[in-house]
C-alpha cells in the first residue's frame, strides 16, 4: 500500500524521532553526569539540557538532507496524492545510519583513549600511514565493517517496521507533524541559552561546568568576555597561548667549530616505551647498557603521542611548534650541523616517516633514499625491527670510516597490538590478539592484564634488538667515539587512571619514558632529576661544536651542566601541560585564559574544585612563561602594503 505524500512525511518524521532517541543511546556514556550530579544540582540540570540539545545538532543534516529529498522528489503533489517514497526513505536511512556510526565510533574512541574525533584522529585517518600505525588486525576490520553494515541494516529495518506499524493505525495521529518542528526550535534556541551559560561561567572564571562539556561530544566553546565587560562586569582574564606567524628558528646562525675528532651518531627510539619497562627482569640486557652510561630516571616525553614525542626530543622545544614547522616543512637544526659536517646519514623505521610528516619536519632535509621505511610489507613490528637493525648494522659496516656517520631507528615492536615471537615471552597469560571492534571499556579493563603481558614480552623483545645494536658497537670498538641514545617516544597507560594507550591524558604512565645516554669520556651516573626529551639536543649540540647559547634554537638544558630543570612541558595535538614538583596545568592551545584547563596534582591526584582557582593563580607566572616560551621561535606576520 502506497502513502500520500502527507502521510509520507509524517512517517519519516517519527523515524527521524526515533533516532533521535538513538543517537542519544549511542552517545551518552561519555557524558558526565555523574561528576555534574556531585558537583552541583545546577550543573546536573546544564550538562543534562546540553546533552539532549547537541544530540538535536548531531541529527540536524540528516533532519535537512530527508527533507530536502522528501520536498524536492515530491515536488507539486498534492498532500492526499500518492507519494514517491523511495528517494526520501534511502536518504534517510543512508544519512542516520552514518550519523549513528560516526557518533558510535566517537563513543569507541572515547571510551578506549579518553578522546574525542578531532583534527589528530581526522590526521591519523587522512595521512598515509596513519591508519596502519594503529596495528589493526584483519578480524578487527572484518568486525568495524560488520558493525558499519549494522547500523545502515537496523535503520532499514526500524524504517519498514514503522511503515508497517503506521499503515495499520492510519487513523491515529500519534504526534502532529508541527510537534516536531517547535520541539526542534525549541531545542535549537535552548542551544543558545546553553552556551550563553557556558559564556557567562568563562567570563566569571566557573570552570566547574566548563570542564563537564568537554563530556559532550563535539560541544562547542564560545566565549563573550567583551560583551560581559561592556555590561560593566568584572572578567577573569589569563594569558592567550598562541603559535602564530612566522618560523624564526633558530633565532640566530648556529657557530659551529668542528670537533677534530667529530663524534657519530646512533640515535634509539622505540614506540610507546615506558620508564617502568626499564629494568633488569624485562629489559636485563639494555639494563646493564644503560648502568654504564647516563641514565636519567624522570624523564618527560615531549607529547603523550609519537608525533610531538619524536619532535620535541629532535628539535628541542615544545610539540605545539609542530604545525608551523610542517606548513614552513622546516627540518631540525640538529641535522643541518650534521649536514655541514659531511655526516653520512641513513635512518629507519618499521613505521612510516610519513606519518606522522617527520619526512616534511624535522627531517625534511634528509635526501628520501635515505629514509627507509618497512611497515607496508605486511610483517609484524618485531619482524620489521630485526630487519631494520641489520640494515642499520650493514649501513655502519659499509659506511667510509674516514667520516662521521648518523644513523636513527624507531622500533615499532611495543605498538599496541604489541607483537612479538614465541622465544620472547615472559609473561603469561597474555591475551592472543586484541580485535579493537568487539572492545568495550568494560571488556578491556577485565583483559587488561593478559593486554599488559602482551606488551611486556614485546618490550623483551625490543631488548633483544637494542643488544645487538650494542654487541656490534663494542665489537667493532665503535663506543670510544660513538654516541648512543636510548629514548621512547612517549609511555603507554594500562587504565591505571581509565584509559589505555596514549593521546589521550597527561598522565605519568603516558608521558614518562627511560633516557639513557652514552658519551664517550662520560662518567656512568643515575640521575633522579627532572629531565625533558627537550634536553637532548642542548646536550649534543656543543658535542657537535655548536657554540651558540642554548636558547638560540632550544628550550631545555645540557644534561651534563649544572643547570637543572624545574618545570617542563609536554603537548599533544591542540594542548600543552605544564609540569612542575607540584602541579600538571593542561591549557588548550589558540585559546583564552583557563577556559578547558585541566589542574591536578604532579602525580595526577585531583584537585578538589574549591582550589583550582586559588592555584591557577599561583601558578600565573608559569603561565606567563610558557606563553612566552611559545612565541621565542616565532615572528609576528605584518600585512604586506599594497
Amino acid at each position: 500500500m502506497s502513502l500520500s505524500k502527507h502521510h509520507q512525511s509524517r512517517l519519516l518524521s517519527h523515524f527521524l524521532l526515533l533516532s533521535y532517541l538513538m543517537v542519544l543511546l549511542v552517545s551518552v556514556d561519555s557524558v558526565a553526569f555523574g561528576t555534574a550530579y556531585s558537583t552541583s544540582v545546577g550543573a546536573l540540570f546544564f550538562i543534562t539540557i546540553a546533552f539532549v540539545c547537541y544530540g538535536a545538532l548531531y541529527l540536524l543534516p540528516a533532519i535537512i538532507l530527508v527533507r530536502l529529498t522528501f520536498s524536492l522528489s515530491n515536488w507539486g503533489r498534492q498532500p492526499d496524492q500518492a507519494a514517491r517514497t523511495l528517494p526520501s526513505s534511502a536518504v534517510a536511512i543512508l544519512t542516520t545510519g552514518i550519523t549513528l556510526l560516526l557518533l558510535f565510533a566517537n563513543a569507541k574512541v572515547f571510551a578506549l583513549y579518553g578522546m574525542f574525533i578531532n583534527g589528530f584522529i581526522i590526521n591519523l585517518v587522512m595521512t598515509p600511514g596513519g591508519l596502519l600505525s594503529l596495528g589493526g588486525s584483519g578480524a578487527s576490520d572484518a568486525g568495524f565493517a560488520l558493525i558499519a553494515a549494522g547500523f545502515f541494516i537496523v535503520q532499514g529495518g526500524l524504517l519498514w517496521l514503522m511503515r508497517w506499524c503506521y499503515l495499520r493505525t492510519l487513523k491515529h495521529q500519534w504526534l502532529p507533524t508541527r510537534m516536531y518542528g517547535y520541539t526542534l526550535l525549541t531545542l535549537l534556541l535552548t542551544t543558545i541559552g546553553i552556551h550563553f551559560t557556558y559564556a557567562a561561567n568563562d567570563a566569571f572564571g566557573r570552570n566547574a561546568i566548563m570542564s563537564l562539556t568537554d563530556t559532550i561530544p563535539f560541544f562547542q566553546h564560545v566565549t563573550s568576555r567583551h560583551f560581559f565587560a561592556k555590561l560593566g562586569y568584572e572578567i577573569k582574564r589569563g594569558p592567550k597561548l598562541d603559535v602564530k606567524g612566522r618560523l624564526n628558528y633558530p633565532m640566530a646562525p648556529l657557530q659551529i667549530t668542528a670537533p677534530a675528532k667529530p663524534y657519530n651518531i646512533v640515535w634509539l627510539t622505540s614506540e610507546s616505551w615506558r620508564a617502568d619497562m626499564l629494568n633488569p627482569q624485562i629489559m636485563p640486557v639494555t639494563w646493564q647498557f644503560a648502568n654504564q652510561a647516563a641514565r636519567f630516571t624522570h624523564n618527560y616525553s615531549g607529547g603523550n603521542g609519537t608525533r610531538m614525542g619524536v619532535f620535541s626530543m629532535f628539535t628541542g622545544i615544545p610539540g605545539n611548534y609542530w604545525f608551523p614547522f610542517l606548513k614552513e616543512q622546516r627540518g631540525a637544526a640538529i641535522i643541518d650541523v650534521l649536514h655541514r659536517q659531511n655526516y653520512q646519514m641513513s635512518l629507519y623505521t618499521s613505521a612510516m616517516f610519513s606519518y606522522p610528516e617527520f619526512d616534511k619536519t624535522i627531517f625534511s632535509q634528509v635526501p628520501a633514499d635515505k629514509l627507509h621505511s618497512l611497515q607496508k610489507n605486511g610483517k609484524p613490528g618485531w619482524e620489521n625491527d630485526r630487519t631494520n637493525v641489520t640494515d642499520m648494522l650493514n649501513f655502519i659496516d659499509k659506511r667510509d670510516p674516514g667520516k662521521p656517520f648518523f644513523t636513527f631507528m624507531f622500533f615499532e615492536t611495543p605498538h599496541a597490538r604489541y607483537y612479538f615471537p614465541p622465544e620472547s615471552v615472559i609473561r603469561r597469560p597474555y591475551e592472543n590478539d586484541i580485535n579493537y571492534a568487539t572492545l568495550d571499556k568494560s571488556t578491556l579493563k577485565k583483559n587488561m592484564p593478559g593486554i599488559k603481558n602482551r606488551y611486556i614480552n614485546s618490550v623483551h623483545h625490543l631488548d633483544s634488538q637494542f643488544a645487538r645494536v650494542f654487541d656490534y658497537l663494542k665489537q667493532h670498538q665503535l663506543l670510544d667515539n660513538t654516541i648512543v641514545v636510548l629514548v621512547g617516544d612517549h609511555g603507554e597507560e594500562f587504565m591505571e587512571h581509565g584509559y589505555w594507550g596514549h593521546n589521550s591524558t597527561f598522565v605519568d604512565q603516558q608521558i614518562r619514558t627511560p633516557l639513557v645516554l652514552w658519551v664517550p669520556g662520560q662518567a656512568a651516573q643515575v640521575s633522579d632529576r627532572m629531565t625533558s626529551h627537550m634536553d637532548i639536543i642542548p646536550t649534543l649540540m656543543p658535542l657537535l661544536g655548536v657554540s651558540n647559547p642554548v636558547s638560540d634554537y632550544a628550550i631545555g638544558y645540557n644534561l651534563f651542566g649544572e643547570q637543572q630543570r624545574s618545570y617542563a612541558y609536554v603537548s599533544d595535538w591542540s594542548k600543552i601541560t605544564y609540569i612542575d614538583q607540584d602541579v600538571k596545568i593542561t591549557q588548550p592551545v589558540s585559546i583564552d585564559g583557563y577556559a578547558g584547563n585541566r589542574i591536578t596534582t604532579a602525580d595526577d591526584r585531583p584537585i578538589p574544585i574549591e582550589q583550582v582557582a586559588r592555584i591557577a593563580q599561583q601558578k600565573q607566572p608559569a603561565t606567563l612563561q610558557l606563553m612566552r616560551d611559545l612565541s621565542r621561535y616565532m615572528v609576528k606576520e605584518h600585512p604586506q602594503p599594497q
